[in-house]
């Protein structure tokens, strides 16, 4: 598997942009379609800005490492904090059907995702951080 790029930056909003950047800046070497570069663009946003919002809520904020991996077929993101863990599998499936004014603000975002992604796969480890590791089958 071919890394393609690697940063890590403070996980502040400030960054979140230029984390989007640098994904698409290395993945569009890849020769996707505008309609896929985009979905990246979201799911890079969300997983960051998730980060950001929520792994050091109450905390000084620490970092956020995106790295992205090509194998033939395969696009691999992963984004590291060392922030608050949390399941994967209790985070609720949103309401999609329920009327605009009966929702919650957010919620969207792992939702998102998922939609996107082939396999979104979540893991917390006291020494390695909190990985979000999202692969797409290109």
């Amino acid at each position: 598997m071919q890394q393609l790029t690697s940063v890590r930056l403070p996980a502040i909003l400030d960054n979140v942009p230029l984390t989007m950047d640098t994904v698409i800046g290395a993945v569009s070497r890849l020769g996707l379609d505008e309609r896929t570069l985009q979905q990246i663009r979201l799911v890079v946003d969300e997983a960051c800005a998730n980060v950001v919002t929520h792994a050091y809520e109450g905390m000084e904020p620490g970092d956020m490492e995106i790295a992205c991996y090509h194998d033939p077929g395969w696009l691999v993101i992963s984004v590291r904090d060392w922030g608050q863990g949390f399941s994967l599998e209790q985070i609720p499936a949103p309401d999609l059907d329920a009327p605009l004014e009966d929702r919650s603000l957010g919620g969207l975002g792992l939702f998102l995702v998922r939609h996107f992604m082939d396999r979104v796969e979540y893991s917390c480890d006291a020494g390695r951080g909190n990985e979000l590791t999202m692969v797409k089958r290109l």
